[in-house]
């Protein structure tokens, strides 16, 4: 026989167990949860994951969704652009100042990270044509120009090295335990970064608001301070085609990794989820693994 005092313990731990509520948006998995390695196989008929890692998570809750080797370290190419971007927000820019680029900006800061004959992205301006701090803010996101990276800590007043001190920090407060930063640009193999830290970057980054304005968009044109127009793409094919399949989304590629992707996506159901695609051969296969997991997170998950 229990004792008063042992039973009114029992008593009291499962009142806590069934009266503490569940945090706010949780998730839960279904019962008929299938890991999304074996459903992505399953549904394109694969012998192995094209991809060499890859991560999601819930943004409301931060609860991660999906891992496979999420902790592999690997050249993180422009998506560390999300950290760079969101570093410029801590200064809190003057969004309608003309700017420009330095021949530096344009080369020498750029050129010593890749072969002789590689291309990179790049906004080209001729002459004395400016364009707003904001018009580059917003290349940089969208059409992931190098040297718009390159020239932001000039055209925020501070030096390389502080602003490369300020990326580390914002990592550190987006929880980036496993990626390093060297410089903004993403073109150095020196940048490293894994699934899990680029996803949580994504969450980062796109739940700022003037990060994901711009982000999530199919395109700009504006005009430069000559007059001419400038038309900007987005660098993800299929957010041009479905802008509202996203709240952002941003690539990254580099020869010795491929293609990389990190994104903010709205569920079929309308759930937000963040998530991460790494080194994957081509890049309509990295957009594709991407929306297939959203689909597949409605599919395994009960959304609170």
């Amino acid at each position: 026989m229990f004792s008063k005092k042992y039973l009114f313990f029992i008593i009291f731990s499962f009142g806590l167990i069934f009266l503490t509520p569940l945090p706010v948006g949780a998730v839960t998995k279904k019962t008929n949860y299938q890991d999304f390695t074996a459903w992505y196989q399953k549904k394109f008929k694969l012998k192995s994951v094209p991809y060499r890692a890859a991560a999601l998570f819930d943004a409301k809750t931060l609860q991660p969704l999906y891992f496979y080797q999420e902790n592999r370290i690997t050249p993180a190419a422009s998506l560390i652009k999300l950290v760079t971007a969101g570093t410029v927000l801590k200064y809190k820019p003057n969004w309608t100042k003309p700017v420009n680029f330095t021949a530096e900006e344009n080369f020498n800061l750029l050129q010593q990270y890749v072969e002789p004959g590689d291309k990179y992205s790049h906004l080209l301006l001729e002459g004395d044509e400016t364009i707003t701090f904001e018009q580059g803010f917003a290349t940089m996101l969208i059409a992931s120009t190098n040297n718009v990276a390159a020239a932001m800590p000039r055209w925020l007043g501070t030096s390389r090295e502080e602003f490369i001190k300020e990326m580390r920090l914002t990592a550190t407060d987006w929880g980036l335990k496993n990626t390093t930063i060297v410089e903004p640009s993403g073109l150095s193999l020196d940048n490293t970064s894994t699934a899990y830290d680029m996803a949580l970057a994504a969450c980062g980054a796109f739940t700022e608001p003037q990060i994901s304005k711009y982000s999530s968009k199919p395109f700009i044109s504006y005009n430069l301070s000559s007059g001419r127009e400038k038309l900007i793409r987005h660098t993800v094919h299929d957010l041009r085609r479905y802008p509202q399949r996203y709240f952002g989304a941003k690539t990254g590629y580099l020869t010795e990794t491929k293609y990389h992707i990190s994104a903010g996506l709205y569920t079929p159901q309308g759930r937000k989820v963040c998530g991460a695609v790494l080194s994957v051969e081509k890049q309509t296969e990295s957009e594709r693994i991407m929306n297939s997991l959203a689909t597949w997170a409605d599919q395994m998950y009960k959304w609170k």
